[in-house]
This record gives C-alpha cells, structure tokens and sequence, in this order.
C-alpha cells in the first residue's frame, strides 16, 4: 500500500494516532490503513450531509447539515455531542470575527467565507 490517492498528511495523521497513551509504535503500513479508513469515513459522511442538503432545496451543503447527520443517523451517533460543540464554537467565532462593512465589501469574492479547510483543524497544536 501507497500513500498515492491519499488526501490527509500521513505525518498528521501518525501524530494524531500517537496521541493515544496505548499507542507506543505505529508502523507505516497502520498508518497509511489508518488514513485511507478516515478518507472513506469523512466521504461517507459527506455524502449523507449532501443529501441532507439536497433534501432542502440547496446545493451547498453546510455545518448544520453535517450536525444533522450526526444527530439523526445511527452509524454517526458518536459524533453527535463533539459535532454539536465544534459547531457552537465555529458560529461564536464566527460572531466574534463579524466582518465590518468594508471587510464585506473586500471579500465579496470570496467563496470560503466563514468555513475552514479540514487541513485547519490540523494545526501545529496536533
């Protein structure tokens, strides 16, 4: 197995995995086994949080759509209450970060506004 086709940075990935007390040693082949499972999670996630959005007449698929998904769907129950607080968290930062007019008007081109690339919530704190 390669790490070709993989999205998530094997290097953060092996962090976050020794993050774990058990974990003393993990080999590469885990590694890259651990990165390719979360891969297919996060899609199979996606996926039911698109279809939650079309259900709702929209193309864009938003964080309360990922939210319901984890609230309503059996395999995602686990999630439900980390989901729900990192969802809290993001709109009070988003209220606290609230663009003034100007910044509005300057980042009207922007699309990524108010949304966070996965890669962000792999900071150097990890």
């Amino acid at each position: 197995m390669n790490n070709e086709g993989l999205v998530l940075p094997i290097g953060k990935v092996r962090k976050i995995c020794r993050l774990d007390p058990e974990v003393r040693g993990i080999s590469k082949e885990a590694t890259l086994l651990v990165a390719k499972a979360a891969e297919m999670f996060t899609n199979k996630l996606t996926k039911e949080a698109t279809v939650v959005a079309q259900m709702q007449n929209r193309r864009k698929c938003l964080p309360e759509d990922v939210v319901e998904v984890c609230s309503l769907k059996d395999p995602y129950q686990f999630l439900r209450d980390d989901i729900k607080d990192l969802y809290r968290e993001q709109r009070a930062s988003e209220k606290n970060n609230a663009p003034t007019s100007k910044d509005k008007a300057e980042s009207k081109h922007s699309s990524a506004q108010g949304t966070k690339s996965i890669t962000s919530y792999f900071g150097s704190s990890v």
